[in-house]
């Protein structure tokens, strides 16, 4: 039961990197989206679920691995900064004109708020921190 944990640790240690792997790529895609007007399909639906349920995955795997409570909860963070990306789009997406159609522009920085999270995470798997 004991190398089941070990292993659940291990791969929540190894999903840190995939989530920072996943928004790069997803950063990428959004780049191929707007300039080579290639790979927004991907950006928009495939990779932005990725980002959104593999954390998920990752929380339930942490859970049962005893990854600590405050590693968790920055690892549920994504998710939750995935759905604040989404709602940023909505005046993009309900075609407001105006002052308020740059809350749309915010979706960019929360992109980069992301990316830190992310780099967080990887941060605290490579020197754990005691809680």
């Amino acid at each position: 039961m004991s190398g089941n944990r070990a292993l659940a640790r291990r791969i929540f240690e190894y999903g840190a990197y995939v989530m920072v792997a996943l928004v790069v790529i997803q950063v990428l895609l959004a780049g191929l989206g707007i300039f080579a007007r290639a790979g927004f399909f991907w950006h928009a639906n495939v990779n932005g679920a990725l980002v959104f349920f593999v954390p998920l995955l990752l929380i339930l795997v942490g859970w049962y691995g005893g990854v600590p409570v405050r590693t968790r909860l920055l690892m549920l963070a994504i998710p939750g900064l995935v759905i604040v990306q989404s709602l940023l789009l909505i005046p993009y997406h309900a075609n407001v004109q105006g002052p308020l159609r740059a809350i749309a522009g915010l979706h960019a920085a929360n992109a980069l708020f992301i990316f830190w999270v992310a780099l967080l995470l990887v941060d605290r798997v490579r020197a754990p921190v005691k809680a």
